[in-house]
């Protein structure tokens, strides 16, 4: 997998709701690529044969009057 660039990550923040400093741009960049380089390391035979499950977050009530 490509390493995710300055513009990915603030793309991805953005998406996200997240505002990152740009003085922790480039730490924010090295731990996001680090993890998504040991993620791409699993290998779990047969995993690709399952489909995933959406995640579905119910909304949050609103407290009763």
């Amino acid at each position: 997998m490509a390493n995710l660039t300055e513009t990915d990550i603030l793309a991805l923040a953005r998406a996200s709701g997240i505002t990152i400093p740009s003085e922790l741009l480039s730490e924010v960049g090295y731990s996001l690529n680090g993890l998504l380089e040991a993620l791409d390391q699993i290998d779990l035979p047969g995993v690709d044969g399952v489909e995933p499950l959406p995640i579905v977050i119910p909304p949050a009530s609103s407290p009763r009057s």
